[in-house]
């Protein structure tokens, strides 16, 4: 076994306006052994009682953000005070996340053990019992344009082995080293929610730098539920054409817009009768195409000659 004692992680945790599940999350992750660690909580804006909770919390420093930056602007604060002070490694760890025992402690044997490993993730299991698995492998296909999924394990594993330059990571428990973050950067900011985890994950491996998951350890994660919060619908269909404006050739174009178009018409055929959610994905739309990143502000709508461009965008599905 490699021994990890000496190395400095930070764990980066974010709260908004729910401390009581950020709690269990810190909770979950024990005594952590002899590791030399420091779990930061960033309050990224909280409007309620967060930070009293959050400032009686044992074991953990408390840092403010007196307005929401997002998953990436957030852990992006917490990743610069790592650099600063001379931290090893950063997890970026959910706040609805439970911390399986042993989890840290085997991504960081793996990630030691692997100096070509820059960036690593657990497996994510359900935290209902009986905690099957949520999310295992990722790889992205053959066009570039999507990932490919494996829930099984053993089938994760000859994927992972066949394909590791292929292997894109989770943003709920990312392990990075701190050499990865001085060589590809922090996250977008731009992206503020959703698809940064896909982003770093084509960074590093840009960088020739390994994306592995490790199979042995796990978190346990909330399902999501169903229909979600407005501004995921936003983020998901903005981000997706962020993320093809920023990676797709011009010959594959034509083929992802209209990819894009289907996945965005048939969304909005599922979520007849929430018209929150419907603006949100229109809203998305329109922004992604005319770049623009940041947080959803759900109270804008479509100009008519806005809302004109993407319906017909969305004929093209």
């Amino acid at each position: 076994m490699v021994n990890t004692q000496r190395k400095r992680v930070c764990i980066s945790i974010l709260n908004w306006n729910n401390a009581p599940e950020t709690v269990e999350c810190i909770q979950s992750l024990g005594t952590l052994g002899e590791m030399d660690v420091e779990v930061i909580v960033l309050d990224n804006g909280s409007s309620d009682d967060s930070v009293d909770v959050l400032s009686r919390t044992a074991g953990i420093t408390l840092m403010k953000s007196e307005v929401n930056l997002g998953f990436a602007g957030g852990h992006n604060l917490v990743m610069r005070h790592a650099l600063q002070h001379d931290f090893d490694y950063v997890w970026l760890l959910n706040n609805d996340a439970c911390v399986e025992p042993g989890c840290l402690s085997r991504m960081l044997a793996a990630m030691e053990a692997d100096p070509t490993i820059g960036a690593a993730s657990p497996v994510i299991r359900d935290k209902a019992a009986p905690h099957g698995v949520q999310h295992a492998l990722s790889l992205l296909n053959d066009t570039g344009t999507g990932v490919v999924e494996y829930p099984d394990l053993q089938q994760a594993a000859l994927m992972q082995q066949s394909h590791p330059e292929k292997v894109i990571l989770w943003g709920t428990a990312l392990l990075l080293k701190r050499s990865t973050i001085e060589q590809v950067g922090l996250l977008d900011d731009k992206l503020f929610a959703y698809s940064e985890d896909t982003d770093y994950s084509l960074r590093c491996i840009r960088h020739r730098l390994k994306t592995h998951v490790v199979l042995d350890a796990g978190i346990r994660h909330d399902s999501p539920p169903h229909p979600r919060k407005p501004h995921y619908y936003y983020y998901t269909q903005r981000n997706a054409i962020l993320m093809w404006r920023k990676y797709v050739g011009l010959a594959q174009l034509a083929r992802v817009v209209r990819w894009n178009a289907k996945l965005a018409h048939d969304q909005l055929q599922r979520l007849q009768g929430n018209p929150a959610a419907q603006t949100a994905i229109k809203l998305g739309i329109w922004d992604g195409l005319t770049g623009k990143g940041g947080a959803y502000l759900h109270q804008r709508k479509l100009r008519p000659h806005q809302n004109l461009i993407v319906q017909s965008l969305l004929a093209l599905a």
